[in-house]
C-alpha cells in the first residue's frame, strides 16, 4: 500500500462499530492511480465536526443519518458545507432506515453527492460508489489547483518584471505546466543568462523538495546527472527533452529569451496532449519575450481553454478576466487605447457623481516623422519607449496614461484642478526638452506639446478630450514646445 501522505482519506461517520469493520474489510484492497485508501472512523456527528474541522484533505465521507439524533447525519452535511464552506469532498449518504431520510427530499434539500441504503450497499456497490467519488474528487481538486495557479498570474500583472511579481508569475507558470501533467509544481523553472564564456542558467522558480531558490545556479541544484544534463540540452538545442521519469519543456522563442521547465513526471503519451502542453509552453515564452504579462496571459488562457472546457465551466469566468488583461501597449508599456477609453470613462462617470474636478493632458512628440526619417524608425521606438517611462515617472498611480495613436497620448488626472494639471504639464515639457534620448547610443532631442482641459459640467469624456485637443493643436500652432490650456 502507499505511504500515509500518498493515500486517500475516507472518512466513515457512523455509530455501529460493526460498519466501520464491513467497510474497511471491503475496501482494505482498493487502490486508485497508484494511491491506497486510508479509512478514519467517526462514530457520532459531532465527533465526525471534530475530525472534519481539524484537517482539509479527506476525500469521501461515508455517512449515517441517524446516529445520537434522527437527524445527525444531515446537521453534519450542513456543518461541511456551510459552516466550514468545504465544497471539495465528496459525501455519500447511508441510512439503513430510508424512511427517517426519505431520498428525493435529501438529494434535493442537501448537498450530497450520493445517497445509498445500507442493505443495497454490497461490497462491488461500495467499492464502485467509492472509486466513482475519487474520481470526482481528483478532478475537483485539479481545477482547483488550475484556478490557483491563474489567480496567481493575475495578480501579477500589474508589475510582472518586478523581482516579487516575477517570481510571482514564475511559480504559477511552473504550477500550470505540472497541473497539466498531472504532477502540481513539482520541478523547477529556469532561465539562461548570457555572460562571458558559456552562458549560466539560474533558477526562477522551484518546488520546496529541489532545495533552490529564486536566482540560484543550477549547478546548486539537488538534481540528478541525468536531469542536469537534459535541461543544458534543451536550452543548447531549443527544443524539449524527454526521458523515461521526467520532462524537460523548452520555453524559448526566436529573439533569445529563453526558459526551461522541468517537471518530475513522465512525458505525456497521447501526442495531442503533448501537442498542447508544447503550445502552452510557447505561449507562456512569448510573455517572457515580450516582457509583459498581458497579452501572454490572453494567449496562454486560448491555449488552456481547451482543458479547461473539458473540465468545467467554473473557469470561464476566469478566462474572460484574462482576456481584459490585454490592454497594454506592446510598444511603450502605457495602456492601449481601448482600455484607456474604458477607464477614463468609468472615472468621468466618477467624479459626475462625487463632484471632484477632473482634468484631461494631450501630448504630442514634436517632428517626430523627423525623428522616424532621419534616425530610423528602431530609434523612433525608443524615442517613443522614453516618453512614456518619464511621463509615468511624474505623474501619480491613479492617474490614467494611453497612448492613442502614433505619438499622440493622453493623460486623466483626477482630483486635479486645472492650475494643477498646467503644472503636470509643464513639468512634463521640461522633462522632454532638458534631456536628450540615448536611441542605440544616438543623442537625440525631443521637445512635446501639450494641451490641457477641465472637465466641465455635464460633458462627456469625448467633448473633454475633444477640447484638449484643440488646445494641443494651439500649442504646436504656436510654436511646439508649449502648453496651452482651453477655453
Amino acid at each position: 500500500m502507499a505511504s500515509t501522505a500518498a493515500t486517500w482519506k475516507l472518512l466513515v461517520v457512523d455509530d455501529a462499530p460493526e460498519v466501520h469493520d464491513v467497510t474497511r474489510l471491503a475496501l482494505r484492497t482498493m487502490s486508485y492511480k497508484g494511491r491506497g485508501l486510508e479509512i478514519l472512523s467517526a462514530y457520532s456527528g459531532a465527533e465526525a465536526e471534530g475530525v472534519l474541522a481539524g484537517r482539509n484533505d479527506i476525500a469521501i465521507v461515508l455517512l449515517d443519518v441517524v446516529m445520537e439524533t434522527d437527524d445527525a447525519g444531515l446537521r453534519l452535511v450542513r456543518y461541511i458545507r456551510e459552516d466550514l464552506k468545504n465544497t471539495f469532498v465528496r459525501i455519500i449518504l447511508r441510512t439503513g432506515q430510508p424512511g427517517q431520510a426519505p431520498e428525493e427530499r435529501v438529494i434535493v434539500d442537501y448537498d450530497i453527492n450520493d445517497y445509498k441504503s445500507k442493505t443495497e450497499l454490497t461490497s462491488q456497490k461500495l467499492f464502485t460508489a467509492t472509486l466513482t467519488a475519487l474520481r470526482a474528487y481528483e478532478d475537483i481538486m485539479a481545477l482547483e489547483q488550475h484556478r490557483k495557479g491563474l489567480r496567481q498570474i493575475i495578480q501579477s500583472t500589474d508589475s510582472l518584471f518586478k523581482a516579487d511579481s516575477l517570481q510571482q508569475f514564475s511559480t504559477g507558470v511552473l504550477l500550470q505546466l505540472g497541473t497539466f501533467l498531472g504532477v502540481g509544481a513539482n520541478g523547477i523553472l529556469c532561465v539562461q543568462r548570457p555572460g562571458s564564456g558559456t552562458p549560466d542558467i539560474f533558477v526562477l522558480a522551484a518546488s520546496e523538495s529541489y532545495g533552490a531558490g529564486p536566482h540560484a545556479p543550477l549547478s546548486t541544484v539537488r538534481l540528478n546527472d541525468e536531469v542536469a544534463a537534459a535541461i543544458r540540452t534543451a536550452f543548447e538545442g531549443r527544443a524539449s527533452v524527454f526521458g523515461t521519469d521526467f520532462t524537460v519543456l523548452y520555453l524559448g522563442d526566436d529573439r533569445s529569451h529563453e526558459v526551461v521547465a522541468y517537471l518530475h513526471c513522465p512525458p505525456p503519451s497521447d501526442p495531442l496532449e503533448l501537442n498542447l502542453v508544447q503550445l502552452f509552453c510557447d505561449k507562456i515564452a512569448v510573455g517572457f519575450a515580450n516582457q509583459y504579462l498581458y497579452e501572454q496571459l490572453v494567449q496562454a488562457n486560448e491555449t488552456l481553454e481547451r482543458k479547461v472546457q473539458e473540465r468545467t465551466a467554473a473557469l470561464e469566468q476566469a478566462n474572460q478576466d484574462l482576456e481584459r488583461l490585454a490592454t497594454t501597449d506592446a510598444l511603450t508599456g502605457a495602456r492601449n487605447r481601448r482600455a484607456f477609453f474604458d477607464l477614463a470613462g468609468r472615472e468621468v462617470a466618477r467624479v459626475a457623481r462625487t463632484d471632484s474636478p477632473l482634468c484631461a493632458v494631450m501630448l504630442d512628440i514634436d517632428h517626430f516623422k523627423t525623428i522616424n526619417d532621419t534616425h530610423g524608425h528602431a530609434a523612433g521606438d525608443v524615442v517613443l519607449r522614453e516618453v512614456v517611462a518619464r511621463v509615468i515617472g511624474e505623474i501619480r498611480p491613479v492617474d490614467i496614461l494611453g497612448r492613442l495613436g502614433g505619438e499622440e497620448f493622453a493623460i486623466l488626472l483626477p482630483d486635479t484642478t486645472p492650475a494643477g494639471a498646467l503644472l503636470v504639464a509643464e513639468r512634463l515639457r521640461e522633462t522632454f526638452a532638458g534631456t536628450p534620448i540615448d536611441a542605440n547610443g544616438t543623442s537625440i532631442a525631443i521637445t512635446a506639446s501639450f494641451g490641457v482641459a477641465a472637465l466641465g459640467n455635464e460633458e462627456d469624456l469625448d467633448a473633454l478630450l475633444d477640447r484638449a485637443d484643440t488646445a494641443l493643436y494651439q500649442a504646436k500652432n504656436g510654436g511646439r514646445n508649449q502648453v496651452a490650456e482651453a477655453e
